[in-house]
């Protein structure tokens, strides 16, 4: 009896590692940032060149240096012009600049401090702060910082994925022929209407089942602890 409530108190263990590790990958994907490149209209208006398509990414806290020295290190491309970078926990930034590689055009810095300008301190601008899962992108404005560059000024905005195209939503719809086809017959209707008294269960998060495991199994070692008292 001792050997089976022991197995199960092992289940019940492993499965708690399970869900702490689920829980601590979960926090570490919220490091993330993304940043669209400007267009060439905006970079023109500031008197700057083309972007590219390089963007790397400069970040610093506290310690130092994150992503090596300047210009940092190469972002990832999610779509069209839009990059991101993560971090990790135990190398959170706390100020982050976009740039082309070194080749002339960068964003001001994300770090929620100000950009005085080298020239005329009444240009100082307030830097957007960092904000976690948030698209910066460039507000049509420039700065010039301290070194006499201009930067371009950004806003953090929601990031989301592409809406489908107008000739995607009409395939998706079903024709005239398919609707027909998938109505139910009269028998068919009959023989669901007694289903009805079924109670469908929605998705369940890997933590969640987890969970219910460890519980299940400590219920079932109660369970077969009482029958062997009992049996005694």
């Amino acid at each position: 009896m001792k050997k089976i409530l022991s197995v199960i108190f092992a289940a019940a263990l492993v499965a708690s590692m399970f869900v702490v590790g689920a829980v601590s990958t979960s926090a570490a994907d919220d490091y993330t940032i993304y940043f669209e490149i400007p267009d060439d209209a905006t970079l023109e208006k500031l008197e700057l060149e083309s972007w590219g398509s390089k963007v790397s990414v400069h970040a610093w806290n506290d310690a130092g240096n994150l992503n090596g020295e300047w210009p940092g290190a190469e972002a990832t491309h999610v779509e069209g012009n839009i990059y991101s970078y993560t971090w990790t926990a135990d190398s959170v930034p706390t100020g982050i600049i976009f740039n082309n590689g070194d080749n002339g055009v960068q964003t001001q810095n994300i770090d929620g401090g100000e950009t005085v300008s080298k020239t005329d301190a009444s240009k100082t601008v307030k830097n957007p702060a960092i904000e976690w899962g948030k698209l910066y992108k460039a507000t049509g404005e420039g700065i010039e910082d301290g070194n006499g560059n201009t930067n371009v000024v950004v806003a953090a905005t929601d990031y989301k994925t592409a809406e489908p195209s107008a000739t995607e939503s009409k395939t998706e719809e079903p024709s005239a022929t398919e609707s027909k086809t998938e109505e139910p017959s009269a028998t068919e209707s009959k023989a669901e209407s007694s289903d009805d008294k079924t109670v469908a269960t929605g998705d369940t998060s890997a933590a969640w089942v987890l969970l219910a495991v460890v519980a299940a199994s400590l219920g079932t070692a109660v369970v077969m602890t009482k029958k062997a008292s009992s049996k005694d």
